[in-house]
């Protein structure tokens, strides 16, 4: 017999207990303090504060608040343990104080070398990554030539006149023989696709030809017309506000700029890569801080973080190498969110995001790349990332990088300022990446800077499921929004245009493939050249649309009557405002959601980019497995003749015997009529791979193929009355030992018609082209 009483009692005992260890934690939270006038030895009361924020993250515990006092640490934001949920342990500073965490530390003991030279010991060295400041700004390696007022972005560079695979050949280069040898030669050479960097390991002075290592490639190998510097040589060493740092003297050599006394300037070199460090830190919450000449470090073992109204200032720095995933910026965690941060200055990419279920909204983050590789000033990849509401300004090279960035959202930003250093670049830029019906919406892209080649949303090849819509793009030389080929099943609606060039496609693989792609309700400027393939319709090319103000950037028609379904804004509706406004952020704060969007790819993990069979059930044997994709889609497979699939990094195998993999594919519309397709080989023609539809309120469909090419096989299938949803399934069916693959499936949902059929034409506006459909999570 059950004593309700006795269990009645206990359930009492359990919830005066739970509120009491409540209770508990919330009376035991301590706030520590820490100033730069304090001791180690203090209790760390705001009477008695501590000197270092190190003493202080010691003892934090969960649920602890750590204020720190105006004043600059010369140290590592590092807390020893981790929050927990509902009980975060805090860093901010007190009552706005401004509060300075430095990577460098102050250089001393100045002494007169001549010739305007001063030295100093500096008994550290991070190599190519050192760095120099005066006075809190940044000063240039010793270079030839001087890299002038605008040292970043705008640098005064040399031309060459010629050159080869290991030798650059430039008439205006002094000194003797071998005077530049050991020197590093930065040289944005061939295409100018980036600014590379090599040794020289000799100099001929009567040719004025450098030699140099390694060997680049042949689209970076230095022509005339492309421009140069010499770096890191103490010859070079002849400007003021230049640097050389002897190694093997362990000295550092400066020359102050104009007029300055040496013994008037705070000089500090970088010492510390990172000055924040929250790696395998969770349920972290920091505000209100600065932090300069070092970055901010998560990994994978990072989460539930918060950083909101910090200032970050040279975040990170390499005069060889691409530092964007090693320093910097880096959220690498899950579930972080970076809030109204003005972050800034970087040779590589400012802010580089991996990971899943992180934020980066209303931030202004600038003056990347200055190094003109290829990463841009913001690097996002990961899965379900929102990067909303923040201002990009400068980059050398792209702003935004998207490879690797999944079923996310990139909305109301304002992106400018690109191209600096380098040609042939998008101002957001993305390649081979199944972007799995991520949506770019609602941002301003404008003033690309490249010489050639100035794209403003550019997608490389093997760009599949990207949805592009309602974005302003104005002052770019060539495609406002380019899908390079192939790829699959990408979205591109009711974007506006002003001074933009023609849209158009590059063939990387002789297949000339954008399957399933459509383009329609934009605003064009100039001609549209894609494959006949590609769905086109609604779209205005007008060279000079007839704006309400143009000059002002109010982009919204004058006559919505002469086209009230194109273009990125509602007709007669308002501006939609994007860009960051630090005091303000949006509310609530934008959170990830997937939709169901006409035309948009219904198959999850459709290129199976996941790394894992995620949305995907095996069946049969289960020995369904990822293999490793083609890359870029250029290599020979199969029968050695034909070209792959245009896949990336994994394809799906199945086999040895019968075995497969279904899907259940939610939100279908009844009645209506859909294409599923797929890229299908076999091992050898004795085997056979079959994919089809069931269970959708109508009669199985399937096609099979024995092909040991990449072949793309399509079926056409339509859903009962009352349906809603099919599964999709694919298989191997027969019972060799050998194998069969597939990969890069698409089905496009097909739009609601309020008549009832299903056609492309004009009636597809605003609301028909957004088609929300519900949100589903299969």
């Amino acid at each position: 017999m059950i004593d309700k009483d006795h269990n009645t009692k206990h359930a009492w005992i359990f919830t005066l207990s739970l509120i009491f260890a409540m209770c508990t934690v919330r009376l035991s939270a301590v706030e520590y303090f820490v100033s730069p006038h304090g001791s180690d030895s203090n209790s760390g009361t705001r009477q008695q504060p501590f000197a270092t924020i190190c003493k202080a993250t010691g003892i934090l515990k969960p649920g602890d608040t750590c204020y720190l006092r105006q004043g600059v640490y010369h140290e590592v934001l590092r807390p020893e343990q981790s929050g927990k949920e509902g009980a975060e342990i805090t860093f901010s500073n007190w009552r706005e104080e401004e509060v300075l965490i430095s990577g460098a530390d102050v250089i001393a003991g100045w002494k007169h070398e001549g010739n305007g030279i001063c030295s100093a010991p500096m008994p550290w060295s991070l190599s190519d990554d050192n760095q120099v400041f005066a006075d809190d700004a940044m000063l240039s390696e010793a270079c030839w030539p001087a890299p002038g007022e605008s040292p970043l972005f705008n640098p005064e560079r040399a031309v060459a006149s010629g050159g080869s695979t290991t030798t650059l050949v430039c008439d205006q280069i002094p000194g003797a023989d071998d005077s530049w040898k050991g020197a590093r030669l930065w040289c944005a050479g061939g295409s100018a696709w980036i600014c590379w960097s090599s040794t020289v390991t000799s100099y001929d002075a009567k040719s004025h030809t450098l030699t140099f290592g390694p060997a680049r490639e042949s689209w970076y190998t230095p022509r005339k017309g492309n421009l140069f510097a010499l770096r890191g040589v103490r010859r070079a060493l002849h400007a003021p506000g230049q640097w050389f740092y002897d190694s093997k003297e362990k000295m550092l050599l400066l020359i102050p700029p104009d007029g300055t006394d040496i013994k008037s300037l705070v000089v500090e070199a970088k010492r510390r890569t990172d000055a924040i460090d929250l790696s395998g830190r969770s349920h972290i919450r920091i505000r209100g801080v600065e932090f300069r000449a070092g970055g901010i470090r998560t990994d994978k073992q990072s989460s539930h973080i918060v950083m909101e109204k910090l200032r970050g200032r040279y975040v990170s720095h390499s005069n060889v190498k691409d530092v964007s995933g090693s320093s910097g910026v880096l959220i690498f965690g899950n579930n972080i969110l970076l809030l109204s941060c003005d972050l800034g200055y970087s040779s590589s990419s400012v802010l580089a995001v991996k990971g899943n279920d992180n934020r980066i909204i209303n931030c202004y983050i600038h003056h990347g790349g200055y190094g003109g590789l290829w990463r841009g000033t913001v690097s996002l990849s990961g899965r379900r990332v929102v990067f909303s509401h923040n201002t990009v300004r400068h980059a050398g090279r792209d702003l935004v990088n998207t490879h690797g960035l999944m079923e996310s959202l990139v909305q109301y930003n304002d992106a400018s300022e690109a191209g600096w250093l380098t040609k042939d670049l998008g101002m957001f830029y993305g390649h081979n990446t199944d972007y799995a019906n991520t949506e770019f919406r609602y941002n301003l892209v404008h003033d690309n800077h490249a010489e050639h080649c100035a794209m403003g949303i550019y997608f490389d090849h093997l760009s599949h499921n990207a949805i592009v819509h309602h974005n302003v793009i104005w002052n770019v030389g060539m495609d406002p929004i380019r899908f390079n080929n192939p790829g699959y099943c990408n979205l591109v609606y009711n974007n506006t245009c002003l001074n933009t060039g023609y849209v158009g496609t590059f063939d990387h693989s002789k297949r000339n493939d954008l399957f399933a792609s459509r383009y329609f309700n934009n605003i064009f400027n100039k001609k549209i050249d894609l494959p006949a393939h590609v769905a086109l319709y609604n779209n205005h090319i007008v060279s000079n649309p007839s704006f309400q103000n143009a000059a002002g950037k109010d982009l919204r028609l004058k006559n919505p009557a002469d086209g009230a379904t194109v273009g990125a804004y509602t007709p007669n509706g308002a501006l939609w405002k994007a860009g960051c406004d630090l005091e303000n952020p949006p509310v609530p704060l934008p959170v990830y959601q997937p939709r169901r969007i006409a035309w948009m790819n219904a198959v999850r993990n459709a290129c199976f980019e996941f790394g894992t069979l995620e949305g995907w059930r095996k069946t049969d044997s289960s020995r369904a497995v990822l293999t490793k994709g083609n890359g870029w889609g250029n290599h020979v497979v199969g029968d050695g003749k034909s070209h792959g699939t245009g896949t990336s990094r994994f394809e799906l195998q199945l086999g040895p015997g019968p075995d497969g993999i279904r899907q259940v594919i939610k939100g279908l519309s009844p009645a209506m009529t859909y294409t599923l397709s797929a890229w299908v080989r076999v091992s050898d023609e004795s085997e056979t791979i079959v994919f089809g539809i069931r269970q959708h309120g109508a009669e199985e469909v399937s096609v099979s193929a024995s092909s040991t090419e990449w072949t793309r096989k399509s079926i056409d299938f339509t859903t009962g009355p009352k349906a809603t949803e099919a599964t999709v399934y694919l298989l191997k069916s027969t019972a060799g030992g050998g194998h069969v693959w597939c990969d890069n499936l698409t089905l496009p949902l097909q739009p609601h018609s309020s008549d009832g059929e299903q056609h492309e034409t004009s009636k597809h506006a605003h609301a028909a082209a957004d088609n929300d459909y519900s949100v589903i999570v299969p």
